[in-house]
Formats: structure tokens, sequence, C-alpha cells
């Protein structure tokens, strides 16, 4: 489970790399995790695996990663 998770952790980061990217700072805006859950559903619902805390820690990343500070 554990390599798993990772895995899908790491296909959802490099997923946001480009809508990160492309949106900036917008993309992180008015988020709430139903929300995010609903948008996964129809992108890329392989991710919804995720506990919401993992989803919070790949949000987290892509925001560090990608999106001017």
């Amino acid at each position: 489970m554990q390599h798993s998770s990772l895995r899908v952790r790491a296909v959802l980061l490099e997923f946001l790399k480009f809508r990160v990217l492309a949106a900036q700072q917008t993309f992180f805006r008015d988020e709430t995790p139903e929300h995010r859950r609903a948008w996964l559903a129809r992108v890329h619902p392989q991710a919804l695996v995720l506990s919401d805390q993992q989803l919070d820690e790949v949000w987290n990343q892509a925001q560090l990663l990608y999106a001017d500070h």
C-alpha cells in the first residue's frame, strides 16, 4: 500500500505541475476538500484513493514547487 500511495502522489504532483504553472496562486483560491475531490473526480480520478491529508500534502508541495512566491 505504501509504494502504491507514493506512486499515486508522484503522478498527481506531475499532473498538477502545468495547471499550477499556468494558473499560479489562483489555482489554490477558494478551495475546500470537497471541491478538490469533485475536481479530481472529473480530471484525475485515480488520485481519489488518497486521504484528504495526503491530498493536502501534495497540494502544498505543488504550491511550493510550482507557484510564484
